[in-house]
């Protein structure tokens, strides 16, 4: 699961915390963490859900319950993904206005699912 450490380590980079920051938040320990960065250690956990996710065709998110959308990444395209990039630095006033243009092309599932993550 060498993908996983490598993956772990930029996500913390990206966010800019620590590895006990991390671990704190995670309700789990430093040492863990730096054993899933260092490569040393791996939850079991993970390839079973990759395995299921890539079998499904599904994302982990959606098996785990961050989401209640199915859709697997390798659906998106470029345009999307770049969307998605781009909304983690949209101001709060501004999503709000986005969604508003959205509005009457959102299903009544897909309101109810951004209802339900509020």
């Amino acid at each position: 699961m060498d993908n996983f450490s490598n993956r772990l380590l930029a996500a913390i980079e990206y966010r800019g915390v620590s590895q006990k920051w991390l671990a704190d938040n995670a309700n789990t320990t430093e040492a863990t963490i730096s054993r899933y960065v260092n490569n040393k250690a791996s939850p079991s956990i993970l390839i079973v859900l990759r395995d299921v996710a890539s079998a499904l065709n599904v994302s982990s998110d959606y098996l785990i319950g961050l989401t209640n959308l199915p859709q697997s990444k390798d659906d998106i395209d470029i345009e999307e993904k770049t969307i998605i990039d781009v909304w983690n630095r949209v101001s709060a006033d501004d999503k709000k206005v986005f969604f508003a243009l959205l509005d009457k092309y959102l299903t009544q599932k897909e309101k109810d699912a951004l209802r339900d993550g509020e």
